[in-house]
């Protein structure tokens, strides 16, 4: 559901990877992107305009809708597809604030569908390895996680529209931070939440720049750094420190490749999400589908749904990475530490 920028570079690549997944329908708004989208990826069922998105979930050949639409879509598409008994996917956030994801899980609880929630970076290969050594004390209790998620900004304008979004970065890439966090501190119950948030590039009502805190049980903190202005492609970096040792882990820059080139006219074809050159010294990506946890991620889920196990990552995770973004929000407006679980 969806015929954007990350069902075509990620879901489908990932969908088209597993041999037993078919892709049967898509819903998009444009009749002529979606008939276009259908026809490159093979797609024999299409709906698009008013209501394509009940009418997708009205088909009986589907048995797994994939939420990959407008944050403001994606409490109506789960709606959707939890009365008409689906599955469900939905790619982060779950929501554009905790009351819509709280309403998204009520949803999926109510009609008893299976419901997997799409961060993808807590799948990506490079973060599954560090937590095993997390796991295996390798770095003996853990005291900061630190994970920076920057680029020069959204590829589709509603992103800029806080109420087609939800908000800015925080909302964006702060739900990939915080449950990366979440992910490695072993999904303990925050304390307490402090941001910051400024606008200084973009033409936005919403935030281009955020820092979140998330103080956890122990101590231990998780630092959240989200930024649209930060130019050079995009930038996903982790740190990982604990009593006895740190981890290191740079998803987009150490690729194992490094590129220079003079030739214009973008000849070295693409380079990496949100490249802002096309020249110069460069860290080509390979199968960004793979390295960012897309893949596995979609592999997981599959499996879980066909055998009728809960995923690792469900609606439940989704709402709690909502109420850790609204509380942001709200110390950044109040200039305060914000408790979002007291009592």
């Amino acid at each position: 559901m969806g015929t954007g920028f990350i069902t075509d570079s990620f879901h489908l690549q990932a969908f088209r990877s597993l041999s037993d997944v078919e892709v049967v329908a898509v819903a998009g708004n444009d009749p002529k992107h979606t008939a276009k989208f259908a026809s490159k990826w093979g797609i024999k069922e299409k709906y698009s305009g008013e209501g394509a998105i009940e009418r997708l979930c009205k088909n009986k050949n589907v048995d797994v809708v994939d939420v990959a639409v407008p944050n403001d879509l994606h409490l109506r598409a789960i709606e959707a597809a939890a009365e008409n008994h689906k599955a469900i996917i939905c790619e982060k956030p779950l929501g554009r604030n905790s009351e819509e994801a709280r309403r998204a899980l009520q949803l999926a609880r109510k009609n008893g569908v299976i419901h997997c929630y799409a961060e993808d970076e807590v799948f990506a290969p490079q973060l599954t390895r560090a937590k095993g050594l997390v796991d295996s004390g390798a770095v003996g209790k853990l005291t900061w996680v630190r994970a920076r998620e920057a680029h020069s900004g959204p590829h589709s304008r509603w992103f800029y529209d806080p109420a087609r979004s939800g908000g800015g970065t925080i909302i964006d890439m702060g739900c990939h931070s915080i449950e990366t966090g979440r992910f490695f501190l072993g999904k303990k119950k925050p304390e307490g939440v402090c941001a910051w948030t400024a606008t200084l590039l973009h033409k936005t009502t919403a935030e281009d720049n955020s820092l979140v805190l998330i103080k956890y049980p122990g101590g231990a903190l998780s630092q959240n750094e989200d930024s649209w202005t930060a130019r050079g492609g995009a930038d996903g970096r982790f740190e990982i420190y604990g009593t006895e040792g740190s981890i290191f882990v740079d998803i987009a820059r150490e690729t194992g490749i490094r590129a220079f080139t003079t030739g214009a006219g973008g000849k070295a074809g693409y380079i990496v999400e949100k490249a802002d050159a096309s020249v110069g010294w460069m860290y080509p990506v390979w199968g960004e589908y793979i390295t960012g946890g897309f893949l596995d991620e979609m592999k997981h889920f599959t499996e879980c749904i066909r055998n009728e196990e809960v995923p690792r990552e469900t609606f439940d995770d989704g709402l709690v990475v909502n109420e850790l973004m609204d509380a942001a929000y709200r110390s950044a407006k109040e200039s305060r530490w914000v408790y979002p679980f007291a009592g």
